[in-house]
């Protein structure tokens, strides 16, 4: 193998290496999450964050929202847990969409994106 080829082969592994860091460091960030089993009426419609007291990250995703001037709903694990297992929520934060009729119009696990931000505002 010549030299270019060699340094070739170094830029792509630690260009992926890097990708695989970075993927492993927001584990949550892009995972997906079943879709919750609410009933109509049971939670008002907008934007509810589900959180556990223990959570390092639910106080940057309710920091998130703050900051983007979204209201939201907090339903919490240890004050909340039956929604949690009548939802089917696994994991925390976990911000998820409703209409009035409890309709999920958007689910995203862990502390929201830019992207996750501007689809709740609409």
């Amino acid at each position: 193998m010549d030299e270019v080829a060699v340094r070739l082969v170094v830029v792509v592994a630690v260009v992926a290496g890097a990708l695989g860091l970075a993927r492993l460091s927001r584990p949550w960030q892009d995972a997906a999450h079943p879709r919750l089993q609410i009933a109509p009426g049971e939670l008002p419609a907008g934007v509810v964050l589900f959180t556990s007291t223990d959570c390092d990250q639910c106080a940057n995703a309710r920091a998130a929202l703050q900051r983007a001037g979204i209201d939201y709903r907090e339903v919490t694990w240890e004050i909340e847990s039956d929604r949690f297992e009548r939802y089917g929520v696994q994991g925390v934060p976990l911000v998820a969409q409703l209409d009035a009729a409890g309709k999920q119009l958007y689910l995203a696990a862990g502390v929201p994106t830019r992207r996750t931000l501007r689809a709740l505002r609409g």
